[in-house]
């Protein structure tokens, strides 16, 4: 958990966290989706979990290994509803919502059919860490919460 609670730090300090944090998130989307998994881990601190809906990753390895196992699908993620509970000068948790989409095969730049009928809206448990490099993820907990009939 945090170092620090919420009252402890600026108002100044808490939001400029809460943006790299959040940045954190989109960047995480932007390259998952674009199929550039080097960025995506190294989003991750070297120990960082990375909880799939019960398909767990710990450590840049195993994310590697989990994304060179990921199936011939594109995706897009959307992240919204950002939710901070608690954030330190050097450790933050929050929730976000990801809405994701997926489509069998390569984008080449033509529309896709949805792979499902339905996207799937999961609920990321998040927590953050300062580390020298900036705020990293140190565990992204995802949770089915609407899910298609089908899915991958």
């Amino acid at each position: 958990m945090a170092t620090s609670t919420d009252n402890q730090l600026p108002i100044e300090d808490r939001l400029a966290i809460e943006q790299q944090c959040t940045r954190l998130s989109y960047a995480f989307a932007y390259h998952i989706d674009h199929g550039e998994f080097e960025e995506m881990i190294a989003l991750f601190t070297e120990d960082g979990v990375f909880d799939r809906a019960g398909l767990v990753h710990r450590g840049h390895d195993e994310l590697r290994e989990g994304m060179r196992e990921r199936p011939p699908i594109t995706t897009r993620h959307v992240m919204t509803n950002f939710y901070f509970d608690t954030v330190g000068p050097d450790v933050a948790t929050g929730t976000v919502y990801v809405m994701t989409y997926h489509a069998h095969g390569s984008y080449s730049g033509e529309a896709m059919v949805y792979g499902t009928e339905h996207g799937r809206l999961m609920e990321l448990r998040d927590e953050y860490r300062l580390t020298v490099d900036g705020w990293r993820i140190a565990s992204r907990i995802g949770t089915p919460i609407f899910v298609p009939k089908v899915w991958p």
